[in-house]
């Protein structure tokens, strides 16, 4: 108004007000500029002197950038304490994204795994880690259950490699050194396999004078008679176990591996059936539901351990009158042998345990049976050399069923077969399944069903 006053005295209004607008206008650029140049400088130093609104502004950024500064210095202490504690950790600590690129990792993971810095950062670790089953776990991302391998850059060390998922599939990686406690489990298994090969010699010759004591036996008192027969079938029981045990240990060692090839279900089943019928009682009753045409691609004499083992548990424990079927079922995604029996049953809690060696849901029940407690674990080993997988359902008082999964590229018709030998040039041999995917370790899983 003083403007337009002034203008109105000396006749010049216009004049006068396009001056004050001009004026004004070069005072906000000016400190406009002066913002844009306290910007600049990060805002480190004081905001420059100004009132008004301009002053306000000046003020209210710097204590808004104060602030930021103190919440950025706490955040950094704060991700330097986790940096430095993880560092400080014996087990080693790998971030990847969700394409397995490294972007950190602590000492312990650079020492275990020979990473260095910054030549690995932003590498894959499956170019870093070249194991097939490494990338076969990561690749295929099972990481259900602990990997454990040969260390890239230590001799001799044995690792634990176990991996989570967070953020947007993003990957943490925890490596630990398992090199004693993969020793331990190998000296296990060694005392075992040469402790029932050192037994299966001395077990002959005790069998061989209980035989000829047997011979004799009509001319002993009762009394030695009866202690030559208990001693016969401890000994035949303890034959059985050490055989077990030698069994076990040469599949835990993959010692001797059988060569795997195409095999009929049927011609399996049949020996199988030889082997449970002189078992059975008058009342027990077994039936066989096996295609004619399927195949399976494995080693003969595991399966047969797998599929009679669970025949014989079956019999073993079915009451009087019970009724055992087995069964062979095929589709287009895998291939199931499965024994149903109608025993007492299991209670759940009891499942996940039942392949660990020598276990027992009743332990007065070993001797009953004659069962040395290996069944199962044998199955178990067997279906992870053909990468297969053991389901349990069972349900106290309803019976229990026994099933080996096999992947579909391990079960085969009779008129697929065919038609891959004509393919094959005329080759008559099928083609063999491509290498599987990583050893699945899965324990039975726990399901329960009425009508088991």
């Amino acid at each position: 108004m003083a403007v337009i006053a002034i203008g109105f005295v000396l006749g010049h209004i216009l004049a006068l007000a396009l001056l004050y607008v001009l004026g004004t206008l070069y005072w906000q650029l000016y400190q406009l500029y002066q913002f844009h140049c306290w910007l600049r400088r990060s805002g480190k130093a004081a905001p420059p002197e100004a009132s008004g609104i301009w002053g306000e502004i000046f003020d209210a950024v710097y204590r808004l950038q104060k602030k930021q500064r103190k919440s950025k210095r706490r955040m950094r202490q704060a991700l330097n304490r986790i940096e430095n504690s993880t560092a400080a950790l014996k087990e080693g600590v790998i971030m990847a994204d969700s394409n397995g690129n490294l972007e950190w990792w602590n000492n312990s993971a650079g020492l275990l795994l020979g990473l260095q810095r910054p030549t690995d950062r932003g590498q894959p670790i499956t170019n870093i880690l070249r194991n097939p089953e490494f990338f076969r776990y990561f690749s295929q991302k099972r990481f259900g259950e602990p990997l454990v391998i040969k260390s890239p850059s230590k001799d001799g060390i044995y690792l634990e490699v176990q991996t989570t998922l967070y953020d947007q599939n993003d990957h943490l990686i925890f490596v630990r050194d398992v090199t004693r406690l993969h020793l331990l489990e190998q000296m296990r298994k060694d005392f075992v396999a040469n402790a029932s090969h050192e037994l299966k010699t001395p077990l002959t010759v005790i069998k061989g004078y209980l035989e000829t004591l047997s011979m004799f036996k009509d001319n002993l008192p009762p009394s030695m008679q009866r202690g030559i027969v208990n001693m016969s079938d401890q000994s035949l029981r303890m034959e059985h176990l050490i055989e077990d045990l030698l069994l076990l240990s040469r599949l835990e060692t993959n010692d001797k591996r059988e060569a795997h090839q195409w095999l009929k279900i049927d011609d399996i089943c049949e020996t199988v059936k030889k082997t449970a019928l002189p078992m059975m009682s008058d009342e027990h009753e077994i039936s066989f539901d096996l295609p004619e045409d399927s195949y399976i691609y494995g080693a003969s004499s595991e399966l047969y351990s797998a599929f009679s083992n669970l025949v014989v548990n079956a019999i073993k424990y079915s009451p009087e009158g019970g009724v055992i079927r087995v069964k062979w079922v095929q589709n287009e995604f895998s291939g199931v042998f499965s024994v149903e029996d109608q025993g007492l049953g299991i209670d759940p809690r009891h499942i996940p345990r039942l392949t660990e060696r020598f276990f027992r849901v009743d332990k007065g029940r070993g001797s009953n049976t004659g069962g040395t407690g290996l069944g199962l674990a044998i199955v178990k080993h067997v279906l992870i050399h053909h990468n297969a997988k053991l389901q349990i359902r069972s349900q106290p008082g309803f019976g229990s069923t026994f099933s080996c999964h096999f992947p579909t590229d391990r079960v085969r018709q009779e008129a697929l077969l065919a038609t891959v030998a004509t393919e094959a040039d005329g080759i008559d041999a099928p083609v063999q399944p491509q290498a599987h995917s990583q050893v699945q370790e899965e324990d039975a899983t726990t399901e329960t069903s009425s009508t088991s």
